[in-house]
């Protein structure tokens, strides 16, 4: 009796250091694995970057705001958004999971997944600005307002075991005058503007405060090395 006490005694110590283990196992895989690449991370630099930053030096601002940042189905998510008014620039980084792209053949009918390297999604910018300045409140009426869309000038990819991630500059865009600005995501062979997109998410809203986003190491690396070309 006191020899079958010994061997239970015995596995339920084992099963609760099993879980332990299991426990910092998951965590460890979540850090390794949740956080997005340094190269995505880090600013794009070009030329209207890098004029800014020439001018301004550490006094160039960049701003972002806290935004939802998942689209309603789930299927993509803007990891970051920052605005560099000074450049008239904003820059997007989009992730989506790889069961996006499953899900994404299955809905169009394709005859196998795309590959992760395939740009297969377009991402534009935009811009809706108010006919009405004078009157704010008529802007729930679509017909009030007007949209601009912007298209990226540059684009960076990187990849993580579940993730793919798109890094965008959009060029010419100010923020000071729109009611509201959104990223719009269409399949690439089903891209219809007059059409909801397949995702969209709203990067920028005026009643909400913008907050200083503060240069990492790795971005000023990126702009000097772009002014010493």
């Amino acid at each position: 009796m006191a020899k079958t006490g010994k061997i239970l005694s015995r596995s339920v110590k084992a099963l609760f250091y099993l879980i332990i283990a299991a426990v910092n196992i998951i965590m460890l895989w979540r850090v390794l694995f949740s956080g997005d690449p340094s190269s995505i991370k880090t600013l794009m630099v070009n030329d209207s970057t890098l004029s800014a930053w020439e001018e301004h030096g550490e006094e160039m601002l960049v701003q972002t705001q806290e935004q939802r940042t998942l689209t309603a189905s789930g299927l993509f998510e803007v990891r970051s958004c920052v605005f560099i008014p000074e450049a008239e620039q904003i820059q997007v980084t989009v992730r989506y999971n790889n069961s996006t792209l499953r899900r994404t053949a299955e809905e169009y009918g394709l005859s196998e997944v795309p590959e992760r390297k395939n740009d297969i999604f377009d991402v534009t910018i935009v811009k809706t600005l108010d006919k009405t300045p004078d009157n704010p409140d008529d802007n729930t009426v679509k017909e009030n307002l007007i949209e601009e869309r912007y298209f990226p000038s540059e684009v960076k990819s990187a990849y993580k075991t579940l993730y793919s991630y798109r890094k965008f500059i959009f060029d010419g865009v100010t923020y000071e005058d729109a009611v509201g600005m959104f990223v719009d995501i269409y399949y690439n062979e089903d891209i219809d503007y007059d059409k909801t997109a397949y995702g969209t998410l709203c990067i920028y809203d005026p009643t909400m405060s913008l907050e200083k986003y503060t240069l990492s190491r790795a971005d000023k690396k990126a702009l000097e090395n772009a002014e010493d070309k």
